[in-house]
């Protein structure tokens, strides 16, 4: 066994002998890796859809619409946001059980969308009421109405917060291993974080080389997002640097 003493900095550098892809042809070709990324994408993208949709339809109410505990209510959605989400999943896992979606894909959705959403509806009225009223009032004279300046004036204008919510609502749902391990019992439901769990754990040994391949392949989705979103992204960061 080596000891912290015995190591040098040119035994930490691999050597081309030393190489090989055989972790990467153990995950691909012996494993059913692709009905995991199959199950953590469609939990992914339909929670992110949800979720997006349903933060920027609570953020506009939130900003352009004057109802009777409206700030009681922004308030009561902050203080949401500082509950880690781990806290839900005993009272998420009774409920669901009584309703019969303890291992489907329709309980995950339901509690990651929601959990995003809240999150997602705070943080866009927090950008929605930096965007002047006067651009939608304006559209609404020259002829629109209430809906059509909705669509075509305050929803291409949140565009970055939106990509930013789809963003981290998708990563949220793709990357959790909490609820799926709670709520998936069954191995034809199983998503890319238990997959990489049970390959890379046996027998109390982490095998990291197969856990640093499983994670690059998982990342990849999350990348191809990231450059599809990246110039909203890029849209969002100056704009809060400019208002810093």
């Amino acid at each position: 066994m080596p000891t912290l003493a015995s190591i040098s900095i040119s035994s930490l550098i691999p050597r081309p002998s030393t190489l090989t892809l055989s972790a990467y042809y153990y995950i691909l070709f012996k494993n059913p890796f692709f009905l995991w990324l199959r199950n953590s994408l469609i939990l992914g993208v339909s929670s992110m859809l949800i979720a997006t949709a349903a933060a920027f339809l609570g953020a506009v109410a939130l900003s352009r619409i004057n109802m009777p505990g409206k700030s009681a209510l922004i308030y009561m959605i902050y203080v949401l946001t500082f509950f880690p989400f781990t806290v839900t999943v005993i009272p998420l896992y009774l409920m669901f059980a009584q309703l019969h979606l303890i291992n489907t894909y329709y309980g995950l959705i339901i509690a990651y969308s929601g959990g995003s959403s809240i999150f997602g509806a705070y943080l866009g009225k927090i950008f929605i009421d930096s965007i002047p009223r006067e651009f939608e009032e304006a559209a609404m004279i020259d002829g629109l109405g209430r809906f059509s300046a909705f669509t075509r004036i305050l929803l291409p204008m949140s565009g970055p917060v939106l990509a930013f919510v789809a963003l981290t609502s998708f990563i949220g749902a793709y990357t959790d291993y909490v609820l799926a391990s709670a709520f998936i019992t069954s191995g034809k439901l199983w998503t890319l974080t238990l997959g990489m769990y049970y390959l890379a754990v046996t027998n109390r040994t982490t095998l990291y080389n197969v856990f640093a391949a499983f994670a690059v392949l998982m990342g990849l989705p999350i990348f191809i997002l990231f450059m599809a979103l990246q110039k909203f992204l890029l849209r969002a960061y100056s704009l809060g640097g400019l208002k810093a």
